[in-house]
């Protein structure tokens, strides 16, 4: 293999991780926007249920239970309804299940790209420079993909090579913790390059 051939390869997998990279946060940050519009959804559709339950309930039931006038009952009952009624428009705002999609969209792209590197890889083909041109156009086709803040960036691109290297170690030892080799990565110096 020439030189140029090996600088060749060398980008396309430096393509690929990079992708494999995006497709990681990408997943992790659909999996969070998921999570949030799940649990709050179902909050909401609990206080409603709830709310709705407590209509058919009479007065005089409430006041000999707990004690509350009838007037209180409904204080309580109405600032609940107006609550939850804000809480489901703040949901709809968020657009918390939109972006989970957004975000899952995009770890379908950007696997498309490395299963398709890894294909070139793994047939043995010699990578040209028109492979390379097809993988940049195809990067340059992200523009409808959500965009992850700087303040964000890091921190997920920090978690993707922890979980990189976790996944390594499990290879190893497949009967370690997690949380025990997360400990031992931990504790190990970084490699100097002197």
């Amino acid at each position: 293999m020439s030189k140029s051939d090996e600088q060749k390869l060398k980008e396309i997998k430096a393509f690929r991780d990079k992708a494999n990279m995006l497709a990681s946060i990408h997943s992790k940050l659909s999996d969070k926007y998921e999570y949030w519009y799940t649990i709050l959804s179902s909050f909401l559709l609990i206080v409603s249920t709830v709310l709705l339950g407590l209509t058919f309930i009479s007065d005089t039931f409430v006041q000999n239970s707990i004690g509350m006038t009838p007037n209180a009952l409904k204080w309580s009952l109405g600032l609940t309804a107006i609550l939850n009624f804000c809480g489901v428009l703040l949901l709809s705002q968020w657009g918390f299940q939109q972006k989970a999609i957004e975000h899952r969209q995009a770890v379908n792209f950007y696997f498309r790209i490395v299963n398709e590197i890894r294909q070139w890889i793994d047939s043995g083909i010699v990578i040209t420079e028109d492979m390379i041109k097809e993988i940049r156009s195809e990067y340059a086709k992200a523009d409808n993909i959500p965009k992850i803040s700087d303040s964000q960036f890091l921190k997920l691109k920090q978690w993707h090579i922890q979980k990189v290297a976790i996944s390594r170690e499990l290879e190893i030892s497949p009967f370690e913790s997690i949380k025990s080799i997360r400990k031992r990565l931990g504790h190990q110096q970084p490699k100097s390059d002197v």
